[in-house]
């Protein structure tokens, strides 16, 4: 792949992502040469990628890869207060069942649930499930399976059985990465599985992207826009980043 020196800070950002996805690590001193920038250059877009999420910094270079539960909790906190306002308006009022997943995004609507009698609430995500639990009007379920180590979800065979023994009114569901030409991307196909599972599974599909996601790409494909019903980013639906999106999906 050639990389020419004129491609800008975004592209160039998204083309890193891209290459360590299919290279799994690159020491910086190659990708400096391969894109024609400094290598200081490089150190400020890997320290950038890492707050966002795409990359994990190694000694001499990054590989690819999410970073943990915590470490994600704190990335644009903003963003994500303001998604999960507008996420708290599309829960159901009560008697039917929901999914969650275990992103982030969607750990805050657990901690901000609207009023609601007889919800159940199914989530492969540790952390949403703990703080589901903290609400008395919600019936919560943890899907059970083997924990992803960076995610803080659980996937594999059994997160799988238990999803299917459930059929659900709304999926509330984040992603790695969203780009316009396929839909969502995230960093492992065992992730991509589950979050496919409960998109199937479901009524209404409402995707929760902030717009550092935007434009971005991932290692494993996940969700296509014709899985998605909604995408909820906490910008406003005018917002011009939003427009490739247009064709797409509806936006809140």
């Amino acid at each position: 792949m050639v990389v020419r020196s004129t491609v800008d800070l975004e592209g160039r950002r998204q083309a890193l992502a891209e290459l360590l996805s299919s290279g799994g690590s690159l020491r910086i001193e190659d990708l400096a040469s391969r894109f024609k920038v400094s290598t200081m250059t490089i150190r400020r877009d890997l320290q950038a990628m890492e707050d966002d999420g795409l990359v994990r910094r190694v000694r001499g270079g990054a590989v690819s890869g999410a970073a943990n539960f915590e470490a994600r909790e704190h990335r644009a906190g903003r963003a994500k207060q303001e998604i999960a306002r507008k996420l708290a308006a599309l829960v159901p009022s009560g008697g039917v069942g929901i999914c969650m997943d275990a992103s982030s995004t969607i750990s805050v609507l657990a901690g901000s649930m609207p009023h609601a009698e007889n919800l159940s609430v199914v989530t492969d995500g540790i952390e949403t499930f703990l703080t589901l639990t903290r609400n008395l009007r919600v019936h919560a379920y943890l899907t059970g399976g083997q924990k992803d180590p960076n995610a803080g979800s659980l996937i594999g065979p059994v997160a799988s059985a238990a999803l299917k023994q459930f059929s659900f009114a709304r999926a509330f569901l984040s992603s790695a990465a969203v780009d316009p030409s396929f839909g969502t991307s995230e960093f492992s196909a065992e992730e991509c599985e589950i979050k496919r599972l409960m998109a199937e599974l479901s009524d209404h599909v409402v995707m929760a992207a902030d717009s550092q996601k935007l434009g971005t790409g991932a290692a494993a494909r996940c969700l296509p826009w014709d899985g998605i019903d909604l995408m909820v980013t906490e910008l406003d639906v005018s917002d011009a980043r939003l427009d490739p999106y247009r064709d797409h999906v509806e936006l809140l």
